[in-house]
């Protein structure tokens, strides 16, 4: 990344590229010379007379581009979302029910889904007291520090 003074801005043709009609620039900041496409005929990435970020590209045809400093902002609503995380929880609950169910020998849909809700009931907080005997359905109980 370089930074510099925008010293001239020359239109220099058309040409049809990937996304459309595109304008040639020539541009010149600094120590480098070099060119810049644009989708729009009034380029306003470059301007003469102002300092901007840029990308020099050297070689047989340089090329200069703007530099996009998007500023970090935490998209909030994204992790607070309560409902959001509802759904994480029960996608990866219903994926350890259905294993299982499976080394248990159960395959109907019924006993999946029942297990994914105490594990969900569980991750939530909802439900702090683990009855070991609710998940191992009858079998031989071993001491065992998760409720699933």
């Amino acid at each position: 990344m370089n930074n510099g003074i925008v010293k001239s801005v020359t239109p220099n043709g058309t040409f049809d590229g990937a996304y459309g009609l595109m304008y040639k620039f020539e541009i010149e900041i600094g120590e480098h010379i070099g060119e810049y496409a644009s989708k729009s005929k009034d380029q306003n990435k470059f301007v003469v007379g102002q300092q901007t970020d840029y990308e020099f590209v050297g070689g047989k045809y340089p090329k200069i581009k703007p530099v996009y400093n998007k500023p970090f902002t935490p998209n909030k609503s994204f992790n607070d979302n309560p409902e959001r995380q509802l759904m994480i929880v029960k996608q990866s609950s219903i994926k350890v029910a259905s294993d299982l169910c499976i080394a248990e020998g159960k395959t109907d849909l019924n006993a999946v889904i029942s297990k994914a809700e105490q594990i969900v009931e569980w991750v939530m907080g909802k439900k702090n007291e683990v009855n070991y005997s609710e998940f191992m359905d009858g079998k031989q109980k071993q001491e065992q520090d998760l409720p699933f």
